[in-house]
């Protein structure tokens, strides 16, 4: 198995063009699919299906609020992109989902929680001038991290497969009022 590395200056590209692209009013997936596209397959064309695709993942998933932040959801559809199967003779059904709890956990630890509600309700940090555009950013440097520390450490698969998730302290999301979406 090949792991992918990012150096520095992919990982501050990306994160300066979900940026752009944030700030130009694509919200979190739209923006995170453009902007990683072409780091983490710069040899493949993201085409306008994909671009449609993954464009109701957005507020929360299908604007609802309610569920899973673009930042999670767009990481580990690019984990799977990368890591997982295309047929069940030759592939294997068990690396991209590790690696999406390995992602899963990373973002918990960061944010702790991925609810799109809870997530916005934080003031925004240094990154940028909205809560939405810094959790952007730190989920670009989350995943190209995830990648370059599988890369660093290549572990075996074994251990990857044993990663895991664990949700028990971020809030329930079924539990939380949801913002109601805003349009640009």
């Amino acid at each position: 198995m090949e792991y992918k590395y990012f150096n520095e200056s992919q990982i501050e590209y990306a994160s300066k063009r979900v940026l752009d692209l944030h700030l130009q009013h694509y919200h979190c997936s739209e923006s995170l699919i453009r902007a990683l596209w072409s780091v983490v397959l710069p040899d493949e064309e993201l085409t306008t299906n994909i671009k449609r695709m993954v464009m109701p993942l957005r507020g929360g998933m299908a604007s609802t609020m309610s569920s899973h932040c673009g930042g999670l959801t767009i990481g580990i559809l690019l984990i799977g992109v990368v890591y997982g199967r295309d047929n069940v003779e030759t592939g294997d059904a068990r690396l991209a989902p590790a690696l999406s709890r390995r992602f899963w956990k990373m973002f918990l630890e960061e944010f702790g929680t991925s609810n799109c509600t809870l997530l916005r309700s934080g003031e925004p940090g240094t990154e940028a001038p909205s809560r939405c555009g810094c959790i952007m950013v730190r989920s670009v440097r989350l995943l190209l991290n995830l990648f370059n520390n599988i890369y660093n450490e290549h572990p075996d698969l074994e251990t990857i497969y044993a990663y895991e998730v664990d949700r028990s302290k971020e809030p329930c999301h079924e539990e939380v009022s949801p913002l109601k979406a805003k349009e640009f």
